[in-house]
């Protein structure tokens, strides 16, 4: 029975130790929820200065609408820090800040554009190494204005900017591919790995600036100002070189294998731009092979599609007019992924992933080209094969104009 009573005492002394209990909480009155973060450069010292978006909890809860302190207070607040480093800017930031920082809800970081020409490398290692980073982040780089102004714009429809932002990027890449939906741990892949480098969607701020701070911006019709996602970052050796716009970066997402959907415009007889094919699935397989000591890469692309609308008179109950749009279609394909292939190659900058394929293919002779990758990838040759089908005409197949116009 003693026996009995001792292993009872080890045991429940056993799993006291065992409870964690509380001694690391926080009290959530006592923090300050960042949503996103914005990282520039003081040009004179050339010290980083940090920006963040916190949300403002008295504005933002269900209370808030009903009247009270918080009703008429913007949602967000953005705090800003200096430092010689983002650790340092971070922590003298809470000079400024009532509550302690808290980065495990943070949606977006955004860069800017004079802190990615000068070199992002060094940039992610604080949120590599931080346990309350999250890597899923998205990130953005500015174009033209700084990445902490574009925190201070309140957006309409969304209470929290940060999360309008990162909205629009998945939005825009998956209905219209106008951008890449990347997140830190991406960018620090292409960053690592010899063979590939990174790119990341840009943003720029349409409208007053001044205007869009205020809490009237996100009240009225027409917004004075708004975050536009536009464009996508070309980096070499973590360098900003230069931006893609257009359809160069349908190109882009389709040699990437990240194309979801698009519209495809094309001629139609005398009509430019008469049809609109809606891009429902494409797949891209990228291979590459060795000849003669030099590598050729290989992209075939195969897609399927709808048609959208159609403002010329055809009959899309022939097979043969069919036949043609997706002829044509194939024809505008190549043309987007060439030209996305000799701009990357125009700036040595790999962000295909074509040394990864070469790699896979022969990876002795890789070994041989890795450190002289960049100049290899510039001149090596890309062939691209193309297949697209049009599964569906779409409600009707003969366009009512054909009525109107005999």
């Amino acid at each position: 029975m003693k026996t009995k009573w001792v292993i009872l005492t080890v045991l429940l002394f056993g799993i006291v130790l065992l409870m964690a209990g509380c001694w690391n909480s926080r009290e959530l009155n006592k923090l300050a929820i960042v949503m996103a973060m914005a990282i520039d450069k003081v040009e004179q010292t050339n010290e980083y200065k940090v920006s963040f978006q916190v949300v403002n909890p008295g504005a933002v809860s269900p209370g808030a609408t009903g009247g009270g302190a918080g009703a008429n207070a913007a949602s967000v607040a953005v705090f800003t820090g200096v430092g010689k480093n983002l650790f340092e800017a971070i922590r003298k930031t809470s000079q400024k800040v009532p509550r302690q920082l808290f980065f495990s809800h943070m949606q977006l970081l955004v860069i800017g554009e004079a802190v990615a020409k000068e070199g992002i490398q060094e940039v992610f290692d604080f949120f590599d190494r931080d346990s309350e980073a999250r890597l899923t982040t998205k990130v953005l780089v500015t174009r033209d204005v700084e990445a902490g102004a574009m925190l201070k714009i309140l957006t309409p429809l969304e209470s929290i900017p940060a999360n309008a932002h990162t909205r629009k990027v998945e939005l825009s890449e998956k209905l219209w591919s106008g951008n890449v939906n990347n997140e830190i741990d991406d960018v620090i892949k292409a960053l690592v790995v010899v063979g590939r480098e990174p790119i990341i969607s840009g943003a720029k701020i349409v409208g007053n600036p001044k205007e869009g701070k205020k809490k009237s911006n996100m009240e009225q019709a027409d917004p004075q100002a708004l975050v536009e996602i536009k464009g996508v970052a070309l980096f070499k050796e973590g360098k900003l070189k230069r931006w893609v716009d257009g359809n160069e970066i349908r190109g882009i997402l389709r040699v990437q294998n990240k194309m979801k959907s698009t519209i495809i415009n094309i001629d139609c007889k005398d009509e430019k731009d008469a049809i609109g094919i809606e891009v429902i699935r494409s797949k891209t397989d990228v291979t590459a092979e060795v000849q003669a000591g030099r590598p050729v890469i290989h992209i075939d692309i195969r897609q399927e599609g709808n048609v959208g609308e159609v403002r010329c008179p055809i009959d899309l109950t022939k097979q043969e007019e069919i036949t043609k749009l997706e002829k044509e279609w194939i024809r505008e394909t190549k043309k987007e992924v060439i030209k996305a292939v000799e701009i990357a190659q125009s700036e040595k900058s790999d962000i295909f992933g074509f040394g990864e394929a070469v790699k896979r293919a022969d990876p002795k002779t890789w070994e041989k080209m890795r450190k002289e990758w960049s100049k290899t990838f510039a001149v090596s040759k890309v062939d691209v094969k193309v297949d697209a089908f049009i599964q569906r005409p779409g409600m009707r197949t003969k366009p009512y104009l054909s009525d109107l116009k005999k």
